[in-house]
């Protein structure tokens, strides 16, 4: 027994001083609470810990505009001077992001042993000459104080003025349109060997379609995506490879028109291009949008559906957004070209009603309308509250897919604003006294004709609002929610609330909230996401009665005065 004790005390002991060293060897250093952000300024952080994993010395913050201030002074002109690090195709334009230059093989020791050659070699180089040098010690680059510094550059977006801009000056060079400097596919139809980038006229679309890698794509794309992929060409490396590889190509055509300020060529240095200010739908308005032979408004009709066909404002829709991926998220092509009745593998199997109406989809016509009343603040006071499922589960009304599907060829139906001028105020109280709360408080007073007053004129004030708020009753049905005229016996008089909602839990339907909690819902809910200031506070929607009743708890857990 004794020797038995005596074992399991060693092998207690062995664990604990396993436990303690293999924490003491691997355990990761906390970060501070704080960590540390950089403006970007043109410095570049070298970590690869996709190769490396958890490094063993700080990550290195390399100062490229520091190295090409360094070139200047010695007179390497800004555009001579990048093959110095870099280097350069068979028709000697920049592989932009390859540094070192000579790397063996993509693991540590390769890669450690070119950026040592490449750097410090030049360094020693530098100083034997004289010359002002960067570092050769370890601690000067992987230094402590970079050790939780994190450069993050802002996301560039090339807009759709940028796109016009760029148009513009290339046929004011060339004389015609140049859509091939930057537009390509492979020809994915020629032998794996013999891959070769080709240019089709009226195909041109975004760089995102074929180089933003991590994107599921359908079985047109797949075969392109997968060669961008092998050659590693991100929609970042691919961006600035064809962006700064131009730049840098007119600054040496132009150099003498440049140096007289006669001519302004796009920008090389990262923080230019990364300034993390970005163009409104507004401002963008009034710029033309890219053209593909897109039709103004198109009839979308599709052949054995059961539904009438849609015209579709496609001019209109351009200017409110800021990009074409918005709506066309695999390819420009017309929807119906993926998506059939049935569904089909171009397009993943959705089927065409999915489509359109999907209300989680950020494509589909019926979810970006539902992302955008959500988002701005006049429509999501109601529309935050219906929840998406409930819309999918249910369904949208006859009247509302009536709005779309007309089936007219011309003429979109024209919203009429709504009036609040033939209400019968009979029926639509101006103030209504909420008496639900009055043990403890005193009876609310609900300005009801004020807020459809208000809520009229938001819809009026919205495009969108006022095409689909045909009928002033829709906007009854924001705080109506399950009120159907057509089976009420008294039209136009929607229930109250507690012909639903009970003062008490009821155990019969889990899902529905109690009479207050369901006041309170609907109004502080609504309060908050349109950023109204009042009311914030109990009393200033009931006052608080000066003697409170004693409440005792009924074996259902309400309380009661009796």
């Amino acid at each position: 027994m004794n020797r038995k004790l005596i074992l399991f005390v060693i092998i207690v002991c062995y664990l604990f001083l396993v436990i303690y060293g293999i924490n003491k060897v691997y355990s990761v250093p906390t970060p501070p609470n704080e960590v540390i952000w950089t403006k970007p300024e043109d410095k570049i952080s070298i970590a690869h810990t996709e190769i490396f994993g958890r490094l063993e010395r700080p990550q290195v913050i390399f100062d490229h505009k520091k190295h090409i201030e360094a070139l200047k002074k010695e007179g390497t002109k800004e555009w001579e001077g990048c093959d110095t690090c870099h280097p350069l195709n068979k028709d000697k334009t920049l592989v932009v992001f390859d540094f070192p230059k000579k790397v063996e093989k993509k693991d540590k020791e390769s890669l450690m042993n070119a950026y040592h050659d490449e750097c410090i070699n030049c360094h020693k180089e530098k100083s034997r000459e004289g010359k002002k040098a960067g570092p050769v010690i370890c601690a000067d680059c992987h230094a402590k104080k970079f050790e939780y510094l994190q450069v993050k550059y802002p996301v560039f977006e090339f807009d759709f003025s940028y796109h016009d801009n760029h148009v513009k000056k290339l046929k004011e060079k060339m004389g015609k349109d140049e859509c091939d400097l930057c537009h390509h596919t492979y020809d994915i139809y020629e032998e794996e060997e013999s891959l070769r980038l080709v240019y089709e006229k009226g195909t041109e679309e975004s760089c995102y379609y074929c180089h933003e890698l991590g994107k599921k794509r359908g079985p047109d794309l797949a075969p392109i995506v997968r060669v961008a992929a092998e050659k590693g060409l991100s929609i970042r490396r691919a961006s600035h490879q064809e962006c700064l590889n131009c730049h840098l190509y007119y600054s040496r055509v132009e150099e003498k028109a440049i140096a007289q300020k006669e001519k302004k060529i796009g920008p090389i240095e990262c923080a230019k291009c990364h300034t993390g200010k970005y163009k409104t739908v507004k401002e963008l308005e009034k710029v033309p949008r890219p053209d593909r032979n897109q039709p103004e408004k198109p009839f979308i009709e599709i052949e054995n559906a059961k539904m009438k066909g849609v015209l579709l404002d496609h001019s209109a829709h351009e200017k409110n957004y800021k990009t074409c991926r918005s709506c066309h998220h695999e390819t420009l092509n017309a929807c119906k070209t993926c998506h059939s009745l049935e569904g089909k593998p171009e397009g993943r199997s959705v089927n065409v009603a999915s489509a359109y109406h999907d209300v989680f989809s950020e494509h589909s016509c019926a979810g970006c309308h539902g992302v955008k009343k959500r988002e701005e603040k006049d429509c999501a006071g109601c529309h935050y509250a219906i929840f998406r499922m409930d819309l999918e589960t249910r369904g949208p009304r006859k009247d509302t897919c009536a709005r779309c599907h007309t089936g007219k060829k011309e003429g979109l139906p024209t919203p009429q604003p709504l009036s609040i001028a033939g209400l019968d105020k009979e029926k639509v109280k101006k103030e209504v006294t909420i008496k639900v709360l009055e043990k403890e408080y005193e009876p609310a007073k609900f300005p009801h004709l004020k807020i459809i007053e208000k809520l009229v004129k938001v819809s009026n004030d919205n495009k969108m609002a006022r095409f689909f708020h045909a009928k002033l009753q829709t906007l009854c049905e924001g705080c109506h929610h399950q009120s159907r005229s057509e089976a009420e016996a008294k039209k136009d008089t929607p229930p109250y609330c507690r012909n639903c909602h009970s003062i008490s839990f009821d155990p019969q339907h889990l899902n529905r909230p109690k009479l207050v909690a369901t006041y309170h819902r609907q109004c502080i809910q609504c309060h908050e996401k349109m950023n109204l200031e009042k009311p914030k506070k109990c009393a200033e929607c009931h006052k608080e009665k000066e003697i409170r009743p004693k409440y005792i708890l009924t074996k259902y857990g309400e309380p009661s005065t009796e």
